[in-house]
């Protein structure tokens, strides 16, 4: 395939790269990291070529470096270690909205965060680094900072998930978590599933019926079945969960702390059956 010809829609690319459509347009049209080609109606075409620079878009970003600074690094062959300054900037500004309660800039920083890096960058440079700051002071302060903190961030992704919602894609997911399990948590597995292309339904706190739902979403021909919780399973539970990962009708994966809990039950995860396939 030649890698100049420009014949992949925003939606293809997305699909491949796990970069929403929203960031797509963002790092186009705020950064200049992306010039994609057009069609006579003004539909974005993407080539290969462009799926390689997202690709090396994105090493940058894992690495720490800001949106803001990567344009001055593409196409450099030493990838170097990230400098404090090329730490993402909004960082020091949302931990200092949250410390103040400063409800409309904390809003502001994390909407613009979430439209301008992938969901699973994010989490691994600013979110998972900001709630583990508040976690690890014991004070009143810090705890009503956390709360705050985690408050704002469950408004802000529960917004993103439903505005990045794909109702036209076939490929369906349904992402279930159990009483207890941080809301956050479970909203940043179901934005990385849209980023992967899929159109995700959410039943949060689910206490029991996950065998007669795995038999459903198999009767619907759902392809996915994610199972989030950072809790041990009671042993009904398990036997239901063992019952699910034997069905074979869908892929069923178990996420969150449980993998570290159970590390019995992930090689029991099921993959669809190949008399399944196509049918």
């Amino acid at each position: 395939m030649d890698s100049s010809q420009a014949n992949l829609s925003i939606g293809d690319v997305s699909e491949r790269t796990g970069v929403n459509t929203v960031t797509l347009r963002a790092w186009q049209r705020r950064y200049g990291l992306l010039n994609p080609q057009r069609t006579p109606k003004g539909h974005r075409l993407y080539t290969e070529q462009d799926v390689s620079l997202i690709k090396e878009i994105l090493s940058w970003l894992e690495k720490g470096v800001a949106v803001s600074q990567v344009k001055a690094l593409l196409g450099k062959e030493e990838i170097a270690k990230a400098s404090f300054s090329q730490r993402v900037p909004e960082l020091v500004a949302l931990k200092d909205a949250i410390t103040r309660f400063d409800s409309k800039a904390v809003h502001r920083l994390l909407a613009d965060l979430t439209r301008n890096y992938p969901i699973k960058t994010l989490s691994a440079t600013v979110l998972k680094p900001l709630s583990e700051a508040f976690e690890n002071q014991n004070s009143d302060v810090s705890k009503l900072c956390r709360d705050f903190w985690l408050t704002q961030l469950g408004n802000v992704l529960v917004h993103r998930f439903h505005n990045n919602h794909k109702v036209n894609t076939k490929k369906a997911c349904w992402l279930v978590s159990l009483p207890g399990d941080n809301t956050c948590l479970v909203y940043v597995e179901a934005l990385k599933l849209q980023g992967e292309g899929y159109n995700v339904t959410i039943i949060d706190g689910m206490e029991s019926g996950l065998l007669l739902l795995s038999r459903t979403l198999s009767e619907q021909a759902v392809e996915k079945l994610v199972i989030y919780s950072d809790q041990s399973f009671s042993a009904p539970l398990r036997r239901e969960i063992e019952g699910v990962l034997e069905n074979r009708a869908h892929i069923t994966e178990l996420v969150g702390q449980c993998r570290l809990i159970h590390p019995d039950l992930i090689g029991s995860a099921a993959v669809p059956s190949t008399d399944n396939v196509g049918a």
